[in-house]
């Protein structure tokens, strides 16, 4: 990768982050729960004063120790991650003041929110994948994850978002008896932002042109 193609890759990814962060926010203030990634920062942050952003940045630190210690070692790409997560999570916080609450709004208002975040954080996370540098932690963690147990990547992710969901279910049962923070939206942005990057990863080839130089075509696989 020479120095130009990196600029330009690098600067697609963070251009993804904070789209994908405002996405989250979005799905979060709907009022129908939030993401599966986010679940339990967002239910924690609702019991205790540290904000969404801060249990988000907490939890991938977390996942990138985690990381580490399957690979058996901590390179400068991993380093990346540090300053990746510190951005992504002041977005999250920053569009969570902006973005007004649809809580306990007009239902119709909360599935427009919850549809419009599914849609930006997409296209975040579109952005990230085609710069095809590196990885948020939480993403990072489950691809060695997926290689130390020799199973592919999306079936893990899967399971991986699945645990994260049932933990924060049972933290807000134990907190506020009942399922605060974890609803409806949770599953509809688990089934449909995956499918959403696919369509943008199929469409934005002239983006990808524009902005890389390139045709896309990807190289072997994202250094670690």
């Amino acid at each position: 990768m020479t120095g130009k193609d990196g600029v330009r890759r690098y600067s697609m990814f963070f251009a993804g982050v904070p789209i994908c962060a405002a996405g989250i926010a979005l799905i979060t203030r709907a009022g129908l729960g939030t993401s599966p990634i986010s679940s339990i920062p967002f239910v924690l942050s609702l019991i205790t004063p540290p904000t969404m952003g801060v249990y988000t940045f907490v939890f991938n630190m977390l996942f990138l120790a985690c990381e580490a210690l399957l690979l058996r070692r901590f390179t400068a790409l991993q380093a990346l991650q540090i300053p990746a997560t510190l951005v992504f999570s002041a977005c999250i916080d920053l569009a969570l003041d902006l973005i007004p609450t649809q809580y306990g709004g007009p239902y119709p208002m909360s599935l427009l929110y919850l549809a419009a975040g599914c849609l930006v954080m997409a296209l975040g996370i579109s952005l990230e994948v085609m710069a095809d540098v590196i990885m948020l932690p939480g993403e990072a963690f489950v691809r060695a994850l997926s290689r130390a147990l020799g199973r592919e990547f999306g079936n893990v992710k899967v399971c991986f978002d699945s645990s994260l969901t049932l933990a924060a279910a049972l933290i807000a049962l134990f907190a506020f008896h009942k399922l605060n923070g974890v609803r409806e939206g949770t599953l509809v942005s688990a089934l449909a932002v995956g499918q959403l990057v696919r369509f943008y990863t199929r469409r934005l080839g002239g983006l990808r042109v524009l902005w890389l130089g390139t045709d896309g075509t990807k190289r072997s696989e994202i250094a670690e």
